[in-house]
């Protein structure tokens, strides 16, 4: 969790020095280099955020039915008739490929073994792991003691099921399916995206038009190379991806409500989906705002 943190924050560092070197020079390759950074920070910290959401939420439950993993949106439901096998890697007697994107807290992917079975890690390390033989597919998780968590599936299983467990596995990719067939939110997200897109177009269409624009309110204001109206749909862009991945976690949290925090009980009183339908809302009022301001200063 520190790692994904001080990520994070050299991330956010790196897009906000971009921001600002690219608010004092004119149009050029210099300001195309300086947003790079800013590009890149809006592509990677919602990955790490998320990644950081997942690793804290992160849970292996074992019961006399079955297994229970779960790994950010991840859940996998594994009745315990279908497992063969649970041993330490270490017992496999073969190499199991790792992920190849990885990095500490986050071991997470899926890779094929020479048989075609597919080996998927849950894992928050990529030592000390423990796997879960079904027929056709291999989990590798991380519990952090090993030998404790082996013991009590062998306790689990010499107990036996009391009645199946229903298979069941859940993708992040379920989630936003979820969203797009809700009319309220696919409306929402749809007109902030095409706010944003119609910014940054008009943005794209003023800036050959004219060498300066001026920005600030007030009778001192100065002209400034227009090149610095693409800060503002650059803002706006980042306002709308927080309300959408913030709207997402909310709109998945107040559904499943698996959570433990004290601090979330005040969410499960807001009727089911409001929270993320809030948030979105506030990403299209945003984005109208930035846009009514493009249109404004290049007029």
């Amino acid at each position: 969790m520190v790692f994904h943190l001080l990520v994070m924050m050299a991330l956010f560092g790196l897009g906000a020095w971009g921001l600002w070197r690219a608010s004092e020079i004119s149009i050029g390759l210099a300001l195309f280099l300086y947003l790079l950074p800013v590009l890149l920070a809006l592509i990677l910290l919602p990955l790490l955020a998320y990644r950081l959401y997942a690793l804290r939420s992160a849970r292996y439950l074992v019961e006399r039915d079955g297994f229970h993993l779960i790994w950010g949106m991840r859940v996998e439901d594994i009745p315990m008739q279908a497992v063969i096998w649970v041993k330490p890697i270490e017992e496999l007697g073969i190499r199991l490929p790792l992920p190849w994107l990885r990095w500490p807290g986050a071991v997470v992917g899926v890779r094929r073994l020479r048989d075609g079975r597919r080996v998927e890690f849950l894992s928050a390390r990529s030592r000390r792991l423990v796997v879960i033989g079904l027929p056709e597919k291999l989990y590798v998780i991380s519990p952090q003691d090993p030998q404790a968590f082996l013991q009590a599936c062998r306790e689990s299983m010499e107990l036996g099921s009391l009645s199946p467990m229903p298979s069941r596995s859940v993708y992040p990719g379920f989630l936003l399916a979820r969203v797009w067939q809700t009319p309220a939110a696919r409306s929402l997200i749809l007109i902030g995206l095409l706010l944003n897109l119609t910014a940054l177009s008009w943005v794209i269409l003023a800036i050959p038009a004219r060498a300066s624009i001026t920005l600030g309110f007030g009778p001192g204001r100065e002209p400034v190379p227009a090149a610095r109206l693409l800060l503002l749909p650059v803002l706006s862009i980042s306002f709308f991806l927080m309300d959408f991945f913030l709207g997402l976690w909310l709109f998945r949290r107040t559904e499943a409500q698996t959570s433990d925090h004290p601090w979330l009980g005040t969410l499960r009183m807001i009727p089911g989906r409001t929270t993320a339908y809030l948030l979105w809302l506030c990403g299209v009022i945003v984005s109208s705002l930035f846009l009514t301001a493009v249109i404004s200063i290049a007029r």
